[in-house]
């Protein structure tokens, strides 16, 4: 079976388990039949092992505490404290084709979260992070609004077009990007760097 690299993914309410589940774009739903056909796809998908870390933190809903690995995604609507992210970037920084972290949707918020080795933060628009710790080679990327972040020991933070990154420290180690589109206000730079 051939991959493709650039494979999207959404999430599909399952009726017959009564969650959200994700979905390949190239999904359709065309019809009782067809309908019935992803159902049964999709039941068959949230019974695979892999796909049952996976946790979606529904608006209003507030999760305290919590660890992501091992290709794991939380899926943030509503609130999501004292998390710590150990995957998502295993493919590089800041590269769309990895899997697995936290993403932080519309209306999501995340706080006092830690992002340490190969860890990745994803603030979508209309997201907000605060009180983000990154460290030992983890990695935030903006779309959406973090504020008061801290980068050490290799942690990047990669501000995207929409992005806003304000307040951020950048310890010895730590790296900013801030991309065409993106704005940093307030960065504190404490022998850290900071690029374009």
């Amino acid at each position: 079976m051939k991959r493709h690299l650039n494979t999207s993914y959404r999430l599909v309410w399952n009726h017959i388990t009564g969650t959200l589940v994700v979905a390949s774009e190239l999904a359709r739903s065309r019809g009782k039949r067809a309908g019935v056909a992803v159902a049964l796809s999709l039941a068959a998908v949230t019974s695979v092992p892999a796909l049952a870390a996976d946790k979606v933190v529904q608006a209003g809903e507030t999760v305290n505490d919590g660890t992501l690995t091992n290709h794991d995604n939380q899926i943030v609507f509503g609130t999501a404290n004292g998390m710590t992210i150990s995957t998502g970037l295993e493919l590089g920084p800041d590269s769309e084709e990895n899997t697995g972290g936290q993403w932080i949707q519309n209306g999501g918020i995340a706080g006092n979260t830690t992002v340490t080795t190969n860890g990745r933060q994803v603030v979508l628009e209309g997201g907000t992070a605060s009180d983000t710790v990154i460290r030992d080679g983890g990695g935030q990327s903006l779309n959406g609004l973090a504020v008061n972040t801290t980068l050490n020991n290799r942690g990047e933070q990669w501000v995207h077009e929409g992005g806003v990154a304000t307040g951020t420290i950048i310890n010895r180690d730590g790296y900013q990007s801030v991309k065409s589109g993106g704005l940093a206000t307030g960065t504190i730079i404490n022998t850290g760097a900071e690029g374009g």
